[in-house]
């Protein structure tokens, strides 16, 4: 938890071609070992573009072993499936709810308007409305798995003190990303010359991909500590996370971050609020993990700040009734985050009723406590977003903290358990699970070259760029009607006329005044056939 210092710091976001993969990557499913439903299954056969008429049509098949009936939204992407923003409004054909297995399904869509059409990648979910079961999820939450990482992660690791250490929980985090098939990126976080980057995993939702949540953890110590409880409990409760959820399907999309230099002043989380969360993304809830695994049942074990006997007399009452014992889990709120501590203690009561809980909801953004400021959910407070930090109380409960005591072996396991699976229950309660499969593909193959189909005249074009007057020249076609349409690249049609042709080599032209300049896509269709040619006009 953050000591109180500050330092310069410089801090760049990475490229989104940072990531792994630019299209949705194929998520593994949990569910047949569960004996849940399994999901349904789709596999996109074809996808053809009709410039003329601005329709697109993707044919599918459709499978769910269950012969369950699917809802079936098509999304577009324009970006390579980095995000799924493009408007997809009139569509017609198999698509909707209601919609039984089988080959052959098409979806018709009027994309009247869509700017470089021919660079979009479509993606078609069917959800068959059997959403996994949360408990199944929470249950997944495995102690051994926490205990193992918990000796990778506990060891001194600090930007100056202990570099290589601070250096492999960054490769850890990252490798653990990387085996998740979820997108990973880093981002540059630099402190007096050394870079230890926030690293970010993101698992992009089926349905509303830009509106996100996060579960975080800062990963760096201070000096000479193994930091187990802080924050290593943090961390190893955020890969265990990350591992479960990332194996199912969600409406929303997830970010699992594990940010750096929060000890000197919050720096990793107070860069990537700045400059780290891209234009398109919407941050409507934080899971900030900070010291979950320090418990103790002894009477006066749980100390308080001053002054929260007036801030949070309900609070204080319980802890009272309860003689003061660390055994509970804080949930720090504040105001405008209230639905998200809400949910919280639903996702505690519901799914792991057996962990105690005190809620702390503190007025505008904490100025008021600042010790319920002390860690990276206060720079999401700080520009107006909802963030939790779910903690153990630090020093108010462990007294090893920031000392070369707090050690793996003074933390409680079962705690650090139950604290997880709560924080994950949390998590898919928010981004809403869907038992849903999907499939990408490129919507057309035209674009920066050329595009048959069958098409029975040879054909070319000059000049090319064009300025006034466009030539069409074709061979072997003699006695066919060739339909000439110039459409400009969101599929407005901007020229065109019918070209008869009566000899074996000939040309004809199109007219292009008051073209304006860009590139543009020609049309030639002879009855069923057709070819596509870029034209720029100068």
């Amino acid at each position: 938890m953050f000591a109180g210092r500050d330092y310069l710091v410089r801090c760049t976001l990475k490229h989104p071609a940072m990531y792994r993969s630019l299209v949705l990557p194929a998520l593994s499913l949990a569910l047949a070992a569960s004996g849940q439903n399994l999901a349904p299954v789709v596999n996109i056969t074809s996808t053809a573009l009709d410039l003329g008429a601005a329709t697109a049509t993707i044919t599918y098949d459709l499978s769910d072993t269950e012969n369950d009936p699917s809802e079936v939204t098509l999304r577009a992407s324009l970006n390579g499936g980095l995000t799924w923003q493009v408007p997809v409004t009139q569509v017609s054909g198999d698509v909707g709810a209601g919609i039984l297995p089988g080959t052959g399904r098409t979806i018709t869509w009027a994309f009247d308007g869509v700017p470089n059409i021919w660079e979009a990648v479509v993606m078609v979910v069917a959800d068959d409305g059997h959403a996994p079961d949360i408990q199944t999820m929470v249950d997944q939450v495995d102690a051994q798995n926490l205990a193992g990482l918990l000796e990778v992660v506990a060891i001194p690791r600090h930007y100056s003190s202990h570099l290589a250490g601070i250096q492999a929980i960054r490769d850890t985090l990252l490798g653990r990303f990387n085996g998740m098939d979820i997108e990973v990126g880093t981002q540059d976080v630099v402190v007096l010359g050394t870079n230890v980057p926030n690293v970010i995993g993101r698992q992009a939702g089926l349905r509303y991909d830009t509106l996100t949540y996060i579960v975080d953890a800062h990963y760096d110590a201070v000096s000479n500590t193994p930091g187990a409880d802080d924050n290593a409990s943090g961390v190893v409760a955020t890969l265990e996370i990350a591992r479960i959820l990332s194996q199912y399907r969600f409406r929303n999309s997830l970010r699992y971050i594990g940010f750096s230099f929060e000890e000197q002043g919050l720096i990793g989380s107070g860069y990537y609020v700045q400059s780290g969360i891209p234009a398109w993304e919407r941050i409507d809830g934080v899971l900030n993990l900070e010291m979950i695994g320090y418990y103790s049942d002894e009477p006066n074990s749980q100390q308080v700040p001053a002054g929260f006997n007036i801030l949070f007399p309900d609070a204080i009452a319980a802890l009272a009734a309860n003689d003061y014992r660390g055994d509970f889990l804080t949930v720090v709120g504040n105001t405008a985050s209230n639905s998200l501590v809400e949910t919280c203690l639903d996702a505690v009561d519901t799914y792991v009723p057996e962990l105690s809980r005190i809620a702390l909801v503190v007025p505008g953004n904490g100025q008021i406590a600042p010790d319920l400021r002390r860690s990276d959910h206060a720079r999401f407070w700080d520009v107006g977003m909802k963030a939790l930090m779910l903690t153990d109380g630090s020093e108010f409960r462990n007294a090893n903290y920031h000392t070369p005591n707090d050690a793996i072996a003074t933390l409680d396991i079962p705690f650090l358990v139950n604290c997880t699976k709560a924080t994950l229950a949390t998590a898919a309660m928010l981004a809403e699970p869907m038992n849903a499969g999907f499939d990408t593909h490129p919507l057309g193959s035209v674009g920066m070259d050329d595009h048959q189909h069958g098409f029975p005249c040879g054909v070319d074009v000059y000049p090319n760029p064009a300025k006034d007057l466009l030539w069409i020249h074709v061979h072997d076609c003699v006695g066919r009607t060739v339909s000439a349409q110039l459409f400009a690249l969101d599929g407005r049609r901007v020229a065109g006329r019918d070209l008869r042709f009566s000899g074996v080599d000939e040309r004809q032209a199109l007219p292009l005044h008051g073209i304006a300049r860009g590139t543009y896509l020609l049309v030639l269709q002879a009855g069923d056939a057709h070819t596509t040619l870029k034209v720029e006009v100068e």
